[in-house]
């Protein structure tokens, strides 16, 4: 049986033009969307310490370039690796792929096992052919209860169901992904920000925000901001339209993941 190894959960990146993650969790080590270019994703594994020879598997949200354009250069590393993904999402990243992965298809909305960790795959409004976000419950630590990571980006607008899956998590990695003055006074053509904030685009800062406020209660300590937009967004505004969460939930700690930095962001 592995080693179990010690939580912890590490951003690569998440942004418009890039999302990575990765979770060591029992006898795991996995990465949560592959949206990087081989290069870049190499250089930030190892940033960590680690190669792709590493991971046991790869959970994919969706088939866009952001999610998963660093999946071929992984399995050149990795032959084995194990590549979560539901029947659409894998049927059209396979169009693009040269080798067949070790798919391991799921049901959106089923909860499944693998290795120690119980990964719900939970259903999410965005343009995409069946667009997931990710519960992931880990296993107690010593010294530690069980913690659940949830990964929510790309969402045009909050479900009942996303809704749920939000107030359940202890470490929640949400999308807060555009400024409406800087979407309306960006050089876009008028369909693209019709697209960002229709019901399937994306989530506004705002949109989060009250997301997070029309929660009668929810037990996340650790809330981490993302996909925010290189160009229609900023860190320091996502943290000041932030202030009211703080201030409704005294114990949490939030942190804003720039789009501009390569620095992975870690929870331990």
């Amino acid at each position: 049986m592995p080693i179990p190894m010690a939580f912890a959960f590490h951003i690569l990146g998440t942004s418009s033009s890039g999302n990575c993650s990765i979770l060591e969790a029992g006898g795991a080590r996995v990465m949560l969307d592959a949206g990087f270019p081989g290069p870049r994703l190499e250089a930030s594994l190892r940033q960590l310490g680690t190669e792709a020879r590493a991971l046991d598997a790869v959970l994919i949200t969706h088939e866009h370039s952001d999610h998963c354009i660093g999946l071929a250069a992984l399995l050149r590393q990795n032959p084995l690796l194990k590549v979560f993904a539901n029947r659409e999402t894998a049927h059209r990243i396979q169009r693009s792929l040269k080798v067949r992965p070790d798919w391991q298809v799921f049901e959106t909305g089923s909860t499944f096992q693998f290795r120690g960790l119980a990964i719900t795959a939970i259903p999410i409004p965005h343009d995409a052919a069946d667009p997931v976000g990710f519960a992931i419950d880990c296993p107690a630590e010593d010294s530690h209860a069980a913690r659940r990571v949830t990964w929510l980006t790309d969402l045009g607008h909050a479900t009942e169901v996303v809704k749920h899956h939000v107030a359940l998590a202890d470490i929640l990695v949400l999308e807060s992904n555009y400024d409406d003055e800087m979407l309306d006074l960006s050089k876009r053509p008028l369909n693209l920000k019709q697209r960002i904030r229709g019901r399937h685009g994306h989530l506004s800062n705002l949109a989060a925000r009250d997301l997070l406020l029309g929660l009668r209660e929810w037990r996340a300590t650790e809330l981490i901001l993302g996909h925010l937009s290189k160009e229609c967004n900023r860190t320091t505004i996502v943290d000041a339209v932030m202030q009211d969460v703080r201030a409704a939930k005294g114990d949490l700690r939030v942190t804003v993941v720039d789009p501009l930095e390569d620095a992975p962001v870690s929870v331990w």
